[in-house]
């Protein structure tokens, strides 16, 4: 499994998985405990990093990648690429949403103080995409003015 953004808001879910004994190839920038340090925003660097080494499916934080590093990843993904794709993705600006298959579209939630998701509450939902594959909506994107 490989998950971009393992020191991020993607930890909870590389941690559930090397828990459950899957073997889990960690990505971020700075590196870091059982993750390999690259800038996954350049192609080059982040296939120099990953030569050699095999996974069956992706988690991947939008930010993290830039979008030829992001097909890489999928062309080197023979299963499930799962995109995280932040609340910027469903701005209103950018035309109707669509989000979609092994999409995780991140919301607020919908509370009387709207609030960013916890980076438990998105590990969690990008393993049920990456379970299942439907896209899902964590969380609210509308109205685009309640936003935190």
């Amino acid at each position: 499994m490989l998950v971009v953004g393992a020191t991020g808001i993607l930890a909870p879910l590389a941690a559930t998985l090397a828990r459950d004994g899957g073997e889990v190839v960690g990505v971020s920038r700075g590196g870091g405990r059982d993750t390999i340090a690259v800038d996954a925003r350049e192609t080059k660097a982040l296939e120099a990093a990953l030569r050699g080494l095999e996974w069956d499916e992706a988690v991947v934080y939008g930010p993290a990648v830039a979008r030829d590093s992001l097909k890489w990843i999928r062309r080197s993904t023979p299963g499930r690429c799962v995109l995280v794709r932040t609340t910027a993705s469903a701005d209103p600006a950018r035309g109707p949403l669509a989000v979609p298959p092994d999409t995780l579209q991140l919301g607020w939630t919908a509370e009387a103080h709207p609030r960013w998701h916890t980076p438990e509450e998105v590990s969690a939902a990008a393993l049920e995409v990456l379970r299942d594959g439907r896209s899902r909506t964590l969380g609210t994107v509308r109205p685009w003015s309640d936003r935190p």
